[in-house]
């Protein structure tokens, strides 16, 4: 049903998000576009379980492993993170002993001056000097030598205190994960849960968390012992270990604040504002740890108040975006962190019922993946059921990186299925096509700025058009988007043809007359990508381009399954007869690597432009 008869006006893609989550239910005019979980196959035995439903003790008995589970690595990690304290605070403490037994010794007086003032009176007194023995002063250490010693035994007590409550909280994890005999799989559940509660009610975690930063805090105080030390005896070992010094502290504070300053943020403003050259590949800061996780939550906290303020409030939407969103919804934890950055891309994507979804970091998976096992002939065929999952279209072009296929073919999961198996075969099917050029930035990897606006532009596209129930608004508004996008796609690609061929050519054979006659709008951006290229373009890669376009071009008009609405309308032959004409005045009947093919072409491409000669006589 269209936007209309729903006595709505139709929404433009600049304002209707994409797609839902992939849990979706596939509609009846699903497009083999459409994104289908990764989860999809399952085997005949699967089949039977989910069929015949598990027993109560089985689900008891699964539920329990992977509540288990979950503890045993959480405890897991938290030892692992404990053994690694232990070892280094017993180090750093043996390192500091040693300081602080040289040092302690300022604090008292020296028993060899003590010595030798006792020498030098006695020594006066044998002699029957008349001279008045001076009074012995009273010993009182420096302040330097206060503060050092200050600094180095709150180094060596924070040390030592961090190694015991790292013992102290091994036993209370031992105790936490103890499994007592139980009556029911529900007790053991619910025992489970108490224990998992408590420790949050009581603060475990969190304390956890604090004893490394009390061995770091150990670790700053030692160096300022030693910085107070050489300031007092020498210039220059003291700069040189303030350089040290500060440097080693500044990447420690840098790397605590860096999770917070570049938290990625929400792309959906740009998707629902088309501005699809602002879409990136957001990474995330590795820099994770339990200081870095305070400072994220502290400034979360300290600046969700002052966003009631309406000045700071733009202030930071406007500059710090990304902060914003985390600000307003913070994570409750670094593994929900990270999965919002992936889940970001695609939130509330809903253009259609059945609309894409175009999983970014999934597809960047993949395509390390491809390019690692795709010489180990055991792992091709879990592949092809992986790749079988999501969208051929995708596939070609994002994980394979061949936008030349997607460019100017429509994809089945056949062709992946044979590229992934026979390179060579695959090439040879159509070498005008195989041998177009390919964009300036498509030879890096997904994650590249450029290659993210043209992969959203051509999914986004190849998706509106494959709908069976597309209306001519629709139309106009998918025209458009194309229209608002070509000039900067062809400065990005550093190419001419930029609008997929399968997107005119599934509208140009689109079951509905009016969304065919629609569609013709698109043989403007054909042509003037066809016509003379701008100053400074290669021409021999121009015709390279206009070579595979003829060669889509041939083929969808020779189509026997249906007919292209250029057979049948005179703004479909005039283009007709403009391409032919372009062909003889650019002598492209005359590449030298396939003159057979070409002449296959040429024939086919002269009999649509004589009959349509005809037919406009």
């Amino acid at each position: 049903m269209s936007a209309q008869q729903n006595g709505a006006s139709p929404e433009s893609p600049i304002q209707v998000p994409l797609p839902p989550s992939p849990a979706q239910s596939v509609g009846v005019n699903e497009s083999p576009f459409s994104r289908r979980t990764t989860s999809q196959p399952v085997d005949a035995v699967g089949k039977a379980e989910e069929k015949k439903g598990p027993t109560l003790e089985k689900s008891w008995e699964k539920l329990m492993a992977e509540v288990v589970k979950y503890d045993d690595e959480m405890a897991r990690n938290w030892k692992e993170d404990i053994d690694t304290l232990l070892v280094f605070a017993g180090l750093f403490s043996a390192v500091i002993t040693a300081f602080a037994i040289e040092s302690y010794q300022w604090l008292s007086e020296d028993p060899a001056d003590t010595t030798v003032m006792l020498l030098a009176q006695i020594s006066m007194q044998l002699n029957a000097s008349l001279i008045a023995l001076p009074e012995r002063p009273q010993f009182e250490p420096d302040a330097s030598s206060i503060r050092i010693n200050c600094f180095w035994f709150l180094s060596l007590i924070f040390s030592l205190t961090s190694a015991l409550f790292g013992l102290l909280c091994k036993q209370w994890l031992r105790e936490h994960q103890r499994d007592p005999p139980t009556r029911t799989p529900g007790e053991a559940l619910a025992l489970r849960q108490l224990r998992r509660d408590s420790l949050e009610k009581w603060g475990v975690p969190s304390f956890l968390s604090a004893l490394p930063i009390l061995l770091e805090v150990a670790l700053l105080l030692f160096f300022v012992g030693i910085l107070d030390l050489l300031w007092n005896r020498h210039r220059t070992p003291f700069v040189l270990c303030f350089i040290a010094v500060t440097s080693s502290a500044g990447l420690y504070f840098g790397t605590s604040f860096l999770p917070t300053l570049t938290v990625p943020g929400d792309q959906w403003r740009y998707i629902v504002s088309w501005k699809f050259n602002e879409l990136s590949y957001q990474f995330i800061c590795p820099y994770k740890s339990p200081q870095a996780w305070v400072m994220y939550r502290l400034s979360c906290r300290v600046i969700r108040p002052l966003l009631k303020i309406q000045s700071f409030n733009d202030l930071l939407r406007r500059w710090f975006p990304s902060l914003f969103d985390h600000i307003a919804e913070p994570a409750s934890d670094w593994s929900s962190f990270d999965l919002r950055v992936i889940r970001e891309f695609d939130r509330r994507p809903v253009v259609f019922s059945d609309s894409f979804h175009l999983e970014v970091y999934e597809l960047r998976a993949l395509e390390w993946a491809a390019g690692i096992f795709r010489d180990s002939p055991s792992i091709i065929p879990h592949l092809q059921n992986v790749l079988g999952t999501i969208s051929p279209a995708a596939t070609m072009s994002a994980v394979f990186g061949d936008w030349n296929s997607t460019m100017w073919r429509d994809v089945e999961k056949s062709d992946v299925d044979l590229r992934l198996r026979d390179l060579e075969t695959f090439q040879a099917r159509d070498w005008f096509v195989s041998l177009a050029p390919r964009p300036a930035i498509w030879d890096s990897a997904l994650y590249s700025s450029g290659r993210i606006k043209p992969l959203f532009c051509h999914l986004y596209w190849l998706e509106m058009a494959s709908r069976t129930d597309l209306s001519e608004d629709e139309v106009g508004y998918l025209v458009t988007s194309m229209e608002s996008q070509q000039a900067s796609l062809q400065r990005s690609t550093g190419l001419r043809f930029v609008l997929p061929f399968p997107v005119a050519e599934k509208l140009w054979t689109h079951p509905n007359p009016q969304v065919q006659e629609k569609s013709l709008r698109l043989l403007p951006f054909f042509k003037d990508a066809f016509s003379a290229h701008p100053l400074g373009y290669d021409e021999v890669r121009h015709n390279d381009e206009r070579s595979a376009f003829v060669s889509a071009l041939t083929r969808h008009l020779n189509r026997t399954d249906c007919t292209s609405c250029l057979l049948k309308s005179n703004q479909g032959h005039e283009f007709i007869r403009f391409v032919y004409d372009q062909v003889i005045s650019r002598q492209l009947y005359e590449p030298p690597w396939d003159a057979v093919e070409t002449r296959r072409l040429m024939s086919s491409l002269e009999m649509d432009s004589g009959d349509s000669t005809t037919v406009e006589g």
